[in-house]
């Protein structure tokens, strides 16, 4: 400060007088106003509190009343009580901030708009008085060095400076006790509060009664089989469009037996009239011939039924054991001699007739003879000739449609093959 010159000094002097005048007094009447305001609203949430408290005492005590929520009831009114001793606490904070911080704050920027304007009004006083008397004193030739006047001042200028910060301390004083008052309400409160809300949870839990497993209706178990049927549908694909090439189901269904043997986990009863689907009941034998499920179908033929299509592969289980009826080892035979007429159908018809009566004149060899029938059905047979009206690639295009064939989509280049292993043309 020693740089500054006296009208500087007597300029931030005024400054100062004029910012706690003209600034922080009518700051601190805007927050007197907003305080009284919100010790009003929250005298409207207190009213609004009790009354919403004290119905729900009121249901409590009909509560228990009862013979089977006595306990319940007894929570709802301690648990209303509480609440309602809670917000009187809080009544208490805001009386206390209204009387210690509103009206104090109110008070004193009533009284300290006098206090600066009188100190304001004796500074310019003292400063006119002083620089009168220095202006005599050069008049008359006696002037001094006017060092009394500077230091005059620069002491008016720091009680300035102590003015506005007593004032600014104040206000942080002020709320800085109504922390503190909430800080021993909750300390006071908080801890009982917790221990008596986790009191009241466990009597709430003890009054849950665990329920009894009823074994499932008729009604629950079919509603749970059409749950799983429609889940597993969801998880489906698309039905393929038709039914797969006679070579590719002839060359998946060889094996030991004809065809991979399942039994039905649920009913397969498809909704309207579609040929391509495969319907069949609850535990019927599903002989499968095309092992490899597309978009999640299986396609075979049921036992007892000459129809054939397509089914959902969650819906079978594989076979344990097997049945070997005497229905099937004669269809077994019938489907070997079948595709062994393909190539000799008059001595297909004599071979059959004589295995026939051979089976019926001796019972002792059946099993042996059948397995001798069925292991040359089980041989590789030839892939049936294509249809004469169409194309290949027509009916390859049919049989594999493009929404099940994943590589339908699949456009392969022509290569060429430079390695020495091709055969060797020579042009002319």
């Amino acid at each position: 400060m020693s740089g500054i010159n006296g009208d500087q000094l007597h300029r931030s002097t005024l400054g100062i007088y004029s910012n706690l005048t003209d600034e922080f007094n009518p700051s601190l009447l805007n927050l007197v106003s907003l305080g009284n305001s919100y010790a009003q609203a929250f005298k409207a949430l207190a009213v609004c509190s009790e009354a919403y408290f004290n119905a729900l005492s009121k249901i409590g005590e009909k509560a228990f009343d009862t013979a089977a929520s006595r306990s319940l009831g007894d929570v709802l009114i301690q648990l209303s009580e509480n609440q309602k001793r809670l917000t009187l606490e809080l009544e208490g904070v805001f009386r206390w901030f209204s009387t210690e911080v509103l009206q104090v704050m109110e008070n004193n920027v009533r009284l300290d708009k006098g206090y600066i304007s009188d100190s304001r009004v004796k500074y310019e006083r003292e400063v006119h008085n002083q620089a009168a008397a220095r202006a005599r004193q050069r008049s008359r030739g006696t002037s001094k060095d006017g060092s009394g006047f500077v230091h005059f001042l620069r002491e008016s200028y720091q009680e300035a400076l102590g003015e506005e910060e007593r004032r600014y301390r104040f206000l942080a004083e002020k709320h800085c006790g109504l922390v503190h008052f909430i800080a021993h309400l909750m300390n006071k409160t908080g801890g009982t509060l917790q221990h008596k809300a986790d009191s009241w949870t466990e009597a709430i839990g003890a009054t849950r009664r665990p329920e009894v497993k009823r074994p499932p209706s008729v009604e629950n178990t079919v509603g749970m089989r059409a749950e799983d049927q429609r889940q597993i549908r969801e998880a489906l694909g698309k039905i393929p469009s038709r039914a797969p090439s006679p070579q590719g189901s002839i060359s998946l269904s060889r094996g030991d037996s004809g065809g991979i043997m399942m039994r039905a986990r649920v009913a397969h009863q498809p909704a309207g009239f579609n040929p391509t689907l495969l319907p069949f009941s609850r535990g019927a034998i599903i002989t499968v011939l095309v092992r490899q499920p597309r978009n999640g179908w299986l396609y075979g033929c049921a036992e007892g039924s000459s129809s054939q299509g397509w089914f959902p592969a969650a819906y079978v289980e594989p076979v344990s054991d097997p049945p070997a009826p005497t229905s099937s080892r004669t269809s077994t035979l019938r489907s070997s001699s079948s595709m062994s007429s393909l190539l000799d159908q008059p001595k297909i018809r004599n071979s059959s007739s004589s295995s026939m009566n051979s089976m019926l004149d001796q019972p002792k060899i059946r099993t042996s003879r059948t397995s001798s029938h069925s292991s040359s059905s089980s041989r590789a047979p030839p892939p049936p000739p294509p249809p004469p009206l169409q194309s290949s690639s027509k009916a390859q295009s049919e049989l594999f449609p493009r929404v099940s064939n994943p590589f339908a989509t699949v456009k392969l280049k022509p290569t060429s093959t430079n390695d020495r292993s091709a055969p060797h043309i020579q042009r002319r």
